[in-house]
């Protein structure tokens, strides 16, 4: 009975031995795999590409095609306002939203290599906020020509432009840093927007 008890013993602590190491081996596979949906570096460069150019496309093309869209509108109705010296001059409204846009495109992008959309929402779901609105505001200002929605579109711009950029300062500095361009330009374009309304409303 005694021999009984001991092969019993050791069966029964020998199963242990083999449920605890399956639980090791199970608990490990789940954090390795929860490791690989976290990773903020995506192994797939094809993706890289194609979400590198969604972030610089959607604010750079769809700035573009807005100016293209209401060319002819600048020439005739903006260069006919009055204006004050420090106005930029027509031609440097499209350079100055690339650039802007190209900046904040960049920085998007580097966000998103933080886990995604899925774990960076707030911060991503800012920057598209600004860039429609950076893309609307060029047809409310050279096409329906309404001087005090256009200033209030310009506000709305930059304030959300300043969260975007302190969200991206407190996960990266860098990315927070390429903001910067973008926002001193609409703070610039608010202030344009402003005095335009000014010296030009009926």
């Amino acid at each position: 009975r005694v021999r009984d008890a001991v092969v019993s013993t050791q069966c029964t602590v020998s199963s242990g031995i083999n449920a605890e190491y399956g639980f090791q081996h199970y608990f490990k596979r789940i954090n390795l795999s929860v490791a690989m949906r976290i990773d903020p570096k995506p192994s797939k460069s094809c993706e890289h590409g194609f979400i590198f150019i969604f972030w610089q496309g959607l604010g750079v093309l769809g700035g573009l095609v807005m100016f293209l869209w209401v060319d002819d509108d600048i020439e005739e109705w903006y260069k006919n306002l009055e204006t004050s010296n420090w106005f930029p001059a027509v031609d440097f409204f499209l350079p100055a939203h690339i650039i802007s846009a190209s900046f904040a495109g960049a920085a998007a992008y580097g966000v998103w290599r933080y886990g995604g959309f899925s774990r960076q929402i707030v911060r991503l779901t800012m920057h598209l906020l600004q860039t429609v609105l950076a893309i609307c505001w060029i047809p409310i200002m050279f096409k329906a020509r309404d001087l005090l929605v256009s200033f209030v579109v310009a506000f709305l711009i930059f304030a959300t432009g300043i969260v975007r950029t302190a969200l991206f300062f407190k996960l990266n500095t860098a990315l927070g840093g390429l903001c910067l361009v973008s926002d001193i330009w609409y703070a610039f374009l608010s202030a344009v927007a402003l005095q335009v309304w000014n010296l030009n409303v009926d």
